[in-house]
């Protein structure tokens, strides 16, 4: 299988790489002349065995300037600059700023009322008395009670004695007055 990606290294081609390589272009140099991506490039020099030889430079072009040192010492053979007058320097304002007016928080957004909570917007202590049927459900949203969750008068509901006791009542007139043990007591 041969990879979508290989370059065809004509003779011509391969010439000219070899030619750049050792005139001391670099391999990017080569690459952006042959039009393939470096990486191909030095592949094929390492291939042909021109990647470890020594090859000629190219001149830099950079100036060789002498070392920082050598300029201290001769100091003496150049005349300093000459100062230019500045132009004179416009009055900063120096009045005080005013002080900055204290910092007030956002009043928090207003709360819906009981009974119209979302799920999203019920807290940590909200009550979550469902209320509504159909595919959207509110929340009571009261504050809950203590160990429960919730509010003090849907406690009072999910967790009615009198309810429990009206079951017993009926369980028994059902038994036909047999004995029976319930939460609430023993019935006769």
């Amino acid at each position: 299988m041969g990879n979508s990606r290989t370059h065809d290294w004509s003779k011509k081609r391969i010439a000219l790489l070899s030619e750049l390589w050792l005139c001391g272009y670099s391999s990017g140099e080569c690459a952006r002349r042959l039009g393939v991506s470096r990486n191909a490039a030095i592949g094929k020099l390492r291939r042909l065995g021109l990647l470890g030889r020594d090859r000629p430079q190219l001149p830099s072009m950079r100036l060789r300037l002498p070392p920082a040192r050598m300029l201290l010492k001769n100091t003496s053979n150049f005349e300093q600059p000459k100062k230019t007058p500045q132009k004179p320097r416009k009055p900063r304002n120096t009045r005080p700023l005013p002080p900055p007016e204290p910092y007030q928080a956002p009043p928090p957004p207003p709360l819906p009322p009981p009974g119209s909570y979302r799920l999203l917007d019920l807290r940590h202590n909200s009550c979550r008395w469902p209320e509504g049927d159909g595919p959207i459900f509110v929340f009571c949203g009261r504050p809950q009670t203590r160990d429960s969750s919730y509010c003090a008068e849907h406690h009072a509901m999910a967790h009615n004695r009198g309810s429990q006791r009206d079951f017993d009542r009926m369980a028994a007139q059902a038994l036909g007055g047999k004995l029976f043990a319930s939460r609430a007591g023993v019935m006769e």
